[in-house]
């Protein structure tokens, strides 16, 4: 695929290519499915029932949307996104760059 190595690729994010699984992808879809599976087996022990069903179609496609690029940094994934929003709240997602070129307007004076 690549004849040489290009300075700044991270070889660990290699995207492989059935389906574009990652190893970060493919932990994020064993926890989701490891989180449903408890779930299920300890709200429904003996009969999945159509809520069961419900729950377990749910989690799939959340799973889904988890892995799926982010918006921001096509590297990343939606989980990164959604995770940085509820840590980093107070943070806003914009620098202020009208102060930034007050500030340089006055140094350069």
């Amino acid at each position: 695929m690549y004849e040489h190595f290009t300075p700044g690729r991270n070889i660990w994010k290699k995207v492989s290519r059935w389906m574009f699984f990652t190893m970060e992808r493919i932990f994020v879809l064993v926890i989701v499915f490891g989180i449903t599976y408890l779930m299920i087996k300890s709200f429904y022990p003996y009969n999945i029932g159509k809520y069961g069903l419900i729950l377990i179609v749910s989690n799939v496609l959340l799973a889904g949307f988890l892995i799926l690029p982010s918006p921001s940094n096509p590297m990343g994934l939606m989980y990164q996104e959604i995770l940085r929003g509820i840590l980093k709240s107070s943070k806003h997602a914009t620098g202020d760059l009208t102060a930034i070129t007050e500030n340089k307007k006055r140094e350069e004076k």
